[in-house]
């Protein structure tokens, strides 16, 4: 996989027997972290090490239909793959070649060094059946039951012994969604150790980071974009059951939607940059399905501060945005597109997040001028630091990181530091995100009808928000930190409306704000006293509530009696 996020072939040779040709693929210095540089063997089944080794041998886990935490244990996959030594002898100087100079030895010492390796490896999976009662321990008491009887040896094994049991569940399932499926069993949402879901979302990651695996759990897709759209759903957790999705993808999606799983995530995410980054249309019905498809994804893949997947989904956005906006038959220009990519994003703090990240990006390297002057634009329009942080997030921790993203970029020292004193200049009390405004369109409205901007009190700790609905009450903190609303029996709030999503929006408390986010695919709006129009929350936006409001969630026009959940925030 390169660094757009698609696999890239470069080394295939067929064998002598006319069978399927052996390949790696692409890896640079950036896939290969610190993490991943084995100097004992037993650090070969680290999480870090297992991913490198997927990503550098592709072709070969989807021929096999394993992932390595399995192949790792097994003596006769080991010695065969051996064997395949125009398989085996390129991977191993590929990462001996990468690896050499952040160990400081020579490339040939390190390819020797491997090769010990791998040798302690086929003598270790030669006994690795004394590790079935880990195995057990995992059928018998889940994550946690499998680490409790891990604590008793060197910490040093405890990958092996976790890789051990999970490959031991795994090793039955001949596909792709069989393993995610065999995975999510071990899932509990309540009560789940950060620890035991973090394994969790280890091995999940390393199952579904490949084209293949996901392509299996899609099943049907019409065009890309519809394949994309459902990936990008299901890393919201808001994949509708009312479309025809695997069972897996969407045990997947409810998982997801929980929280906890950001490997997963990130694995998912570098598939839809894959897609995005390719040449295949997004829909087969021609140019303005083709933009409208686009737009759709942009604005699901828009986060507070650019786009989900960082540099490389900012590239990716920006080469298909050219093809998506060209005309007569040539691509957009560069700016051109970048600035129409920009213009869809309707906060500063996108809009930089994303030229920043474009410009840590090669393919955004080549263009820096160019982003340059945007960002220097960008920062002019701005009047309050509000506007470029998330709530509960401090101002220095704004300054230094908009530090560390100006000079990773590359922009300029002397512009870099002129930008954040910029916003350093502007008074506390503007700057303090203790008061989050009422976001943009409503704020928009109001200030219209009556020449000024309304500010949103932030609840102390002393207070709790109650909501009502139907003759249900629920609050926060008594009735936990986050309330969920959807179709789903397992919400706090279960709605009957046919285009709800199963978990469409979630309330919950974070750093002392009371704050309400959209999860769902049909929108959710949010009603304030004195405000005309109801604000309507972007996908995966957060919002900081007024005292008092209702959360709308339903379509007149569709002939639905919208939900309006009422809340108040109350002292306690």
């Amino acid at each position: 996989m390169n660094q757009a996020g698609k696999e890239e072939v470069i080394f295939q040779k067929s064998t002598s027997g006319g069978g399927k040709p052996t390949t790696i693929s692409s890896i640079d210095e950036a896939d290969v972290g610190p993490a991943s540089l084995c100097t004992d063997a037993l650090q070969l089944f680290s999480f870090e090490s297992r991913m490198l080794l997927l990503r550098l041998l592709r072709g070969y886990w989807d021929d096999q239909a394993v992932i390595p935490a399995e192949q790792l244990h097994r003596y006769y996959p080991l010695r065969y793959f051996e064997r395949e030594a125009l398989l085996f002898n390129p991977a191993v100087s590929r990462l001996a070649t990468l690896q050499a100079p952040l160990l400081g030895v020579k490339p040939l010492d390190r390819h020797d060094q491997l090769l010990r390796m791998f040798t302690t490896l086929k003598e270790m999976a030669q006994g690795s059946d004394a590790l079935t009662p880990f195995d057990a321990a995992l059928a018998r008491g889940g994550v946690g039951g499998l680490l409790a009887a891990a604590a008793e040896r060197p910490p040093e094994e405890r990958d092996r012994l976790v890789t051990h049991a999970f490959a031991a569940v795994l090793e039955p399932c001949r596909d792709w969604p069989g393993k995610v499926k065999a995975l999510l069993r071990f899932h509990r949402e309540d009560g789940e150790e950060e620890t035991n879901r973090r394994l969790l979302d280890q091995m999940l990651a390393e199952t579904v980071d490949g084209r293949e695996p996901v392509r299996a759990l899609i099943g049907y897709a019409p065009d890309l974009g519809a394949a994309l759209h459902s990936l990008i759903a299901a890393v919201h957790g808001d994949l509708d059951d009312r479309l025809p999705h695997t069972d897996e993808l969407l045990a997947l999606s409810n998982a997801l939607g929980g929280g906890g799983f950001d490997e997963t995530r990130r694995a998912l995410l570098r598939r839809i940059q894959g897609g995005l980054a390719g040449l295949t249309p997004l829909t087969r019905t021609g140019t303005a399905a083709e933009g409208k498809a686009f737009g759709v994804i942009v604005d699901r893949l828009t986060n507070f501060d650019g786009f989900l997947g960082g540099a490389g989904m900012a590239e990716a956005l920006t080469r298909r945005a050219k093809t998506v906006w060209s005309s007569g038959g040539q691509d957009a220009p560069f700016d051109t597109a970048v600035q129409r990519l920009a213009t869809r994003l309707p906060a500063p703090a996108q809009r930089i997040g994303y030229l920043l990240d474009l410009a840590t990006s090669p393919f955004g390297r080549n263009k820096l001028s160019v982003l340059i002057r945007q960002v220097a634009t960008e920062f002019e329009s701005i009047t309050s630091a509000r506007e470029l942080v998330a709530p509960g997030v401090s101002t220095d921790d704004v300054r230094s990181g908009l530090g560390r993203r100006l000079r990773a970029a590359g922009i300029p020292r002397a512009l870099a530091e002129g930008l954040i004193a910029k916003i350093a200049a502007i008074p506390d009390g503007e700057r303090s995100l203790g008061l989050p405004l009422l976001a943009a369109p409503a704020v928009a409205a109001v200030t219209r009808a009556t020449q000024e901007t309304i500010l949103i009190d932030v609840p102390k700790a002393a207070e709790r928000l109650v909501l009502f609905w139907r003759g249900q009450t629920r609050a926060i903190p008594e009735d936990g930190t986050q309330l969920v609303i959807g179709r789903s029996s397992q919400c706090q709030f279960v709605l009957d409306i046919a285009s709800a999503s199963r978990r469409h929006a979630a309330v919950s408390r974070q750093d002392g704000v009371f704050m309400v986010e959209d999860l769902s695919r049909n929108g959710t709006q949010i009603a304030v006293p004195g405000v005309v129009e109801p604000r309507r929350l972007t996908p995966g936006e957060p919002l900081a509530l007024p005292p008092r409001g209702e959360i709308v969630i339903g379509s007149a026009e569709l002939g639905e009696e919208p939900a309006r959940i009422a809340w108040e925030i109350v002292k306690r």
